[in-house]
């Protein structure tokens, strides 16, 4: 059986299981499979930016996000979650692309801290 056999709602159980929407979105959008692509977009209300980009492989993907998914989904942003360094980078994005407003934009929440690379739970500022 192929994925695309497979009824929505499994796909999108799957689909749930990706603790990060950024990623999700990144592998799905412009893939050429315009029924998971739609199913993600249907279902980016929430964005979570926390996991750390810049200190990691994953630096092409957040390029990749701004580019190519931010443009299409910047609309249906409910909740959005991210860590302190990004905030430049989202706020220069809406400035540009969505005339200074993410307008369903109801949850913000910013981490100040980092993740733990091994337990991924945030680290406790403090004394170091």
């Amino acid at each position: 059986m192929k994925l695309l056999d497979l009824p929505d709602e499994m796909i999108l159980t799957i689909m749930n299981k990706i603790e990060y929407r950024a990623e999700l979105l990144c592998s799905i959008i412009d893939i050429g499979n315009n029924r998971l692509e739609q199913l993600a977009l249907d279902k980016c209300h929430s964005i979570d930016l926390t996991f750390d980009y810049v200190q990691s492989p994953h630096k092409p993907l957040i390029e990749r996000f701004y580019s190519h998914i931010m443009p299409r989904i910047c609309n249906n942003i409910q909740s959005l979650t991210l860590n302190f360094q990004h905030i430049h980078r989202i706020v220069a994005f809406v400035k540009k692309n969505c005339n200074e407003t993410l307008p369903n934009l109801t949850h913000l929440k910013i981490m100040i801290g980092r993740r733990s690379s091994k337990t991924g739970t945030p680290y406790t500022l403090g004394k170091l």
